[in-house]
């Protein structure tokens, strides 16, 4: 039994381009695609993005990292040397106003005094003594200093740093002698924390420029790399899609033009062996055309002398039985030169069709008479249903899908017609075994028998195939199932209107290369030329 798994479509109804034209036609294509612009859409995982938050992350920390270190050096910087300056401010002023402190009665005199000391510091004097506390600035008093603070300062000088009413400020404190006055300096910070803030404006405006500069370094750097790479790929779906003449250009020595000159090595090494592959695919497509055509001669002759030698009834049993043997053999022979011219053409290209307006049931009928099938196959079909398709090589088709299921399935066979609007759905269904499992992936190949033990069967493992590709002329299909209560079901779909070669056309082309060709066996069929079907 012959039967052949469907594959991808090569050309339209009724024109079955070669596998050199295929890759053409697919070459075309590539190049046109590669000449428009390859459209791209922007990946949040891909290369540039990550690149680009690498590169800003870096830019951010080393930044930060450096302003951070910049204000703290600067901070203690400036707030150490303050607090030198009042440090010695504040010893200057005590051994210059001092002894007239001490000797001081009144809180007026020690108010002259603080606003001199003040003077002379640059700061804000606060002094505490037994009469009470006075101040060069009316707002301090002993409530800025805190008892802590009170008591270090009464053995040495101290400091501490201090917001006072939202300004920082250098506390410096002392006491003249162990019992006599306290005296303490506030020294302002406000100019150096504005030293302190521009600096951070400073560094975030750094930190801001830094990150636009690594996004154009990332970007550039990206476009390095990114750029040819996106080439290769362009280039490699490009090859794929069967572009074989794509090459990338080699710039350089790095990595990636190491990477391109393989490509290029390789797209290379792979259409050597397309080439290669197309010239053997044509020479054995023309060894068998030309040997099918050369053996159809002597077999017409063979066949010839078979018919007379089987008519012959008055020798001896042995001659006689020979003479059978001899003509099926023959006419066996003659069915698969016929098959083979047949798929010589599909494969090559020259097929055409002859396409009519055909009333579809007639044409089944014809084709079960034809074949003595008639009392076989239970028909149930719509009369009248005007098709537009090729008569002689749908009569093929349905013939060897009935064919099949009287040989290899079990009566009684089943043809339904189904008018599907554009379309037209023949199911064939037997009522035998059904088709093997791990037959049905294969069962329209070529020369596939699901019984392997049939080695020696009648069929040639052609009919199937030839009956597809014929389907597949008209722009239509062949399926094939199992179905659950018992038995196989093929399915053939095509449209009501088929298009092809006209009928006016078809006339004048060769009769051994034109209009399909003899597609199949030597039973004649309905419409005066050979049909048959090749199992």
């Amino acid at each position: 039994m012959s039967r052949k798994s469907p594959g991808p479509p090569r050309g339209g109804p009724g024109t079955y381009p070669t596998v050199a034209a295929a890759a053409d036609v697919v070459g075309r294509d590539a190049r046109r695609r590669r000449s428009g612009a390859h459209r791209r859409r922007l990946r949040l995982t891909g290369l540039r993005p990550r690149l680009l938050f690498g590169f800003a992350a870096v830019a951010a920390i080393t930044a930060a990292i450096i302003t951070a270190a910049s204000y703290f050096l600067i901070r203690d910087a400036l707030v150490s040397r303050v607090a030198t300056n009042a440090h010695t401010q504040l010893i200057a002023d005590v051994q210059a106003n001092g002894a007239q402190l001490q000797q001081s009665g009144s809180a007026q005199t020690d108010t002259t005094i603080a606003e001199t000391m003040a003077k002379n510091g640059g700061g804000v004097i606060l002094l505490i003594t037994t009469r009470g506390s006075v101040a060069s600035d009316s707002r301090f008093s002993n409530q800025d200093i805190t008892k802590t603070f009170q008591v270090a300062a009464h053995d040495q000088v101290v400091q501490e740093r201090k917001i006072i009413g939202g300004t920082p400020y250098e506390v410096t404190g002392t006491r003249i002698n162990p019992n006599g006055p306290e005296v303490y300096l506030f020294t302002s910070l406000e100019s150096e924390q504005a030293i302190l803030t521009e600096l951070m404006t400073i560094g975030l405006a750094s930190g801001g420029l830094a990150l636009i500069g690594a996004g154009g370094v990332a970007l550039l750097a990206t476009r390095n790399v990114l750029v040819p790479i996106r080439r290769i790929g362009h280039a490699a779906r490009m090859l794929g899609q069967g572009d074989l003449d794509v090459r990338l250009e080699v710039k350089g020595t790095d990595e990636i033009a190491d990477v391109s000159r393989t490509f290029n090595e390789t797209a290379e090494a792979l259409a050597r062996s397309m080439a290669e592959l197309r010239a053997m695919d044509a020479a054995s497509r023309r060894f068998v055309a030309d040997v099918s055509h050369e053996l159809r001669t002597p077999l017409t002759a063979m066949t010839a002398v078979t018919e007379v030698l089987e008519d012959v009834e008055d020798a001896d049993p042995t001659t006689v039985s020979a003479a059978h043997l001899i003509a099926n053999e023959t006419k066996r022979l003659a069915r698969l030169v016929e098959d083979l011219m047949e798929i010589s053409r599909f494969d090559a290209g020259t097929a055409a069709m002859r396409i009519e307006y055909i009333n579809l049931p007639e044409l089944i009928e014809a084709t079960l008479a034809t074949r003595g099938w008639t009392n076989k196959v239970i028909v149930n079909a719509p009369s009248p249903l005007p098709t537009k398709i090729d008569a002689r090589r749908m009569d093929v088709v349905i013939a060897n899908l009935v064919g099949n299921a009287l040989k290899h399935g079990g009566e009684p066979v089943a043809l339904t017609v189904t008018d599907d609007g554009p379309f037209v759905v023949i199911q064939v269904a037997d009522s035998g075994p059904g088709i093997p499992a791990d037959a049905l992936p294969h069962i329209f190949d070529r020369f596939y028998k699901a019984d392997k033990a049939r080695g020696r069967s009648e069929g040639s493992g052609l009919g199937l195939a030839i009956a597809f590709e014929n389907a597949r002329m008209h722009g239509g299909e062949i399926s094939a199932r199992n179905r659950p209560e018992g038995g196989a079901v093929f399915t053939l779909r095509f449209p009501s209107n088929a298009q092809g070669v006209l009928a006016s056309e078809a006339d004048a082309v060769d009769p051994d290369h034109g209009a399909g060709g003899d597609a199949g066996t030597t039973d004649s069929g309905p419409y005066g030329r050979t049909q048959g079907v090749s199992v």
